[in-house]
């Protein structure tokens, strides 16, 4: 036979050749398409070509979404234990809550029965869930109601000053409830009645919003003299009816006068410092400085007396302190 002849022949062939090998590798990819990757293994057994990146990213996505939906399969069994009516029970659900595994367990509540858990709850890994009669007893309970704390400006004291005008108390209530339980789990709570046996009273502080000058620059007045001194005697951890007994003591003294000068006996100030050298002991401005006088003067009190009312009696009963 001619050579040409034969060289012709083997071409056809081997084109139809060709030609059923890619038939048959397009077949396999369509085979795994619907079937998954054990498909794609026997058309790539059928078909060596080499595949296209296409093709080998689509297989690898289409493996990770099957495993990520077995996932999310067996995330979605849960084991719990059931103890209905006194026999425990182990179950495996994929009811999202507590009240749907009931219903497919076929649980009818009596309607003297309840669940111990809230039937909305999410079901859990591992949760119990009783459900049996209910238990009702009646408890009563001191309740403590905290009081609260208010700020009050004022523009008698020194800015900065706090001083407590109502010291605050807590309430107390006696609460009785009906507490019902199932398993030994409180269901709910029910108040029934409440007696008050104490009110509760706020605290109410006054904060200070006075701008007082330079003390040792500037002559205060009387009322600004005050206002430091009611200051003053807060930072000693005098309360207000101290203040107001050394208020009444020094309005008798000087008026709370900083230059007061009595002439015949030589006290000064509004301590009526005797002599009112006296108050250099704190600082060499006593003449002017309204803050060293009374520092003195407070000083004076509490050495001699303990509190600013203890040396009001004194000055009322024998004329001066």
């Amino acid at each position: 036979m001619p050579l040409a002849p034969r060289r012709a022949r083997r071409a056809r062939r081997a084109r139809s050749s060709g030609a059923g090998l890619k038939v048959v590798a397009q077949a396999g990819v369509l085979t795994f398409v619907v079937g998954g990757s054990v498909a794609f293994a026997q058309a790539s057994a059928e078909a060596p070509e080499p595949t296209s990146a296409a093709t080998v990213a689509a297989v690898a996505d289409l493996t990770e979404r099957s495993r990520e939906v077995a996932s999310r399969s067996s995330a979605r069994t849960q084991n719990l234990t059931v103890v209905l009516r006194g026999e425990k029970t182990a179950v495996s659900t994929a009811a999202a809550t507590v009240g749907a595994a009931l219903t497919e367990l076929g649980v009818v509540l009596a309607d003297d029965e309840a669940v111990s858990v809230d039937p909305t709850t999410p079901v859990a890994e591992g949760m119990e869930v009783v459900v049996d009669t209910v238990e009702r007893t009646t408890v009563t309970e001191v309740e403590v109601v905290e009081h609260d704390s208010q700020e009050k400006p004022d523009d008698a004291l020194v800015e900065g000053t706090k001083i407590v005008e109502t010291s605050g108390r807590d309430g107390r209530s006696s609460v009785t409830y009906i507490v019902e339980k199932v398993g030994g789990a409180v269901v709910s709570r029910t108040p029934v009645t409440s007696v008050v046996e104490s009110e509760v009273r706020d605290e109410v502080v006054r904060v200070g919003t006075l701008k007082l000058p330079d003390a040792g620059a500037k002559v205060l007045s009387p009322s600004q003299a005050r206002a430091l001194a009611k200051s003053m005697v807060a930072d000693r951890g005098w309360d207000g009816e101290q203040f107001a007994c050394l208020d009444k003591l020094w309005t008798k003294e000087s008026n709370w006068r900083v230059t007061a000068a009595n002439s015949s006996s030589g006290a000064y100030g509004i301590p009526q410092a005797y002599p009112g050298s006296k108050m250099g002991s704190v600082a060499a401005d006593w003449r002017t400085n309204a803050k060293t006088q009374i520092t003195w003067g407070l000083g004076y009190v509490s050495g001699r007396y303990g509190t600013p009312c203890a040396a009001w009696n004194h000055s009322q009963a024998r004329g001066w302190y």
